[in-house]
């Protein structure tokens, strides 16, 4: 029987044949970075603050992360966006400078941002600027991707974003807000300056704003109404459930800043996305903290990251993989062809050699298997 035989041949090399998959894995071993570049201009405060009519335009840039020597055209985009509480950090920070290596090793290009800062705590409307502030330039960000996707050799309709803890405030709000969704105190008031619309800060560029997909890191949404059935966003959430500085559900920053408004977490959100059929997923951590993935503030305590850091990298980045459509059923190596180096790797994934990976279910029964490889022999056979 053929299938037997190309099943006892594949046993016979598979712990000699070695692949990986672009995208999941770390495929590249050297990563080039582009510094500095500008994707808009805006008004800016000052590191400390009493009335917000007081600024300076400012530059606002990003570091662009892709694999050396890359010649693949239409590639993914993950813009990444450091923590801070809106108040401090940069796109230099521990998690997100390792996060955007691992990302551009794995494939994809990383749009690593700087976003304006200028929360001062003890005034509640200031929050909601600085968050909408931020989110104004997470969308010039995305804005500026998409009108030169062709000098990046990127896809537009495949740029992702992950954020960490005020990041991923971007990230949702960009993913669930909409121009009507604006806060009241985003509107021009006795000594702030009216903000604007969401998209016409930083750039001109005329282009969707909204991400394809997000990956969230501890973060939380202002308000659940801002969610509705039109905003098909895909989402991975990861959360602690005992976080103090974001909660896990409904409540205020910090957990008793009551100058703040309350914000609503990822366990509020993944319900409210349930309830319109918006395909998430919410990984919650009992017993973890904010940033549990080893940073505080962005830093790694000690320098290096926590246990929870490659199972987070990982999950996130095989659920942006899914995100990617146009691969095609069968092709565990994403190489573009159907054949037996996929075959290989399955039965490596069996055999415990390879991590696994969902794509890997060809029948899609939760079990990973030989039937999964008599599937995938005769859909190279021309059977299927």
């Amino acid at each position: 029987m053929i299938i037997r035989l190309i099943f006892n041949l594949i046993l016979l090399f598979s712990g000699v044949l070695y692949t990986q998959t672009r995208y999941i894995d770390e495929v590249f071993d050297n990563i080039d970075i582009q510094q500095d570049v500008i994707y808009g201009n805006a008004p800016d405060l000052p590191f400390l603050f009493l009335i917000e009519s007081n600024t300076v335009d400012i530059d606002l840039d990003m570091d662009i992360y892709s694999p050396s020597n890359d010649t693949t055209l239409n590639r993914p985009v993950i813009v990444v966006a450091h923590g801070g509480a809106f108040f401090s950090g940069d796109n230099n920070l521990d998690d997100v400078t390792a996060l955007s290596i691992s990302a551009a090793k794995r494939g994809y290009v990383v749009a690593n941002i700087n976003y304006r800062l200028g929360l001062n705590i003890l005034d509640g409307s200031t929050g909601e600027r600085a968050v909408y502030r931020a989110i104004q330039d997470g969308s010039a960000a995305f804005r500026y991707l998409r009108e030169f996707h062709d000098e990046y050799a990127i896809d537009p309709e495949k740029i992702f974003m992950w954020g960490t803890s005020a990041g991923a405030f971007i990230a949702l709000h960009l993913a669930y807000t909409d121009e009507n969704d604006r806060p009241d105190a985003t509107y021009a008031g006795f000594t702030a300056p009216d903000l604007g619309c969401l998209d016409c800060e930083g750039n001109s560029y005329i282009q969707n704003s909204r991400p394809n997909a997000i990956v969230s890191c501890w973060g939380a949404i202002g308000d659940l109404d801002y969610i509705d059935e039109n905003d098909f966003v895909p989402s991975l959430m990861f959360h602690g459930m005992i976080d103090l500085v974001v909660p896990f559900g409904t409540g205020l920053p910090f957990t008793l800043l009551i100058t703040l408004p309350i914000v609503h977490g990822s366990n509020a959100i993944s319900e409210r996305l349930n309830e319109y059929a918006v395909p998430n997923t919410l990984i919650a951590e009992a017993g973890q903290l904010h940033e549990y993935w080893g940073a505080v503030n962005g830093t790694f305590i000690g320098g290096e990251p926590s246990a929870f850091w490659e199972p987070i990298l990982n999950g996130g980045f095989e659920f942006l993989y899914n995100q990617l459509s146009n691969n095609i059923s069968g092709d565990i190596n994403t190489d573009g062809d159907l054949n037996i180096l996929d075959v290989v790797l399955l039965v490596n994934i069996i055999l415990g050699i390879e991590n696994t990976s969902a794509i890997a279910d060809m029948n899609n029964d939760g079990v990973i298997n030989i039937l999964d490889v008599v599937i995938l022999v005769n859909q190279i056979l021309g059977n299927n």
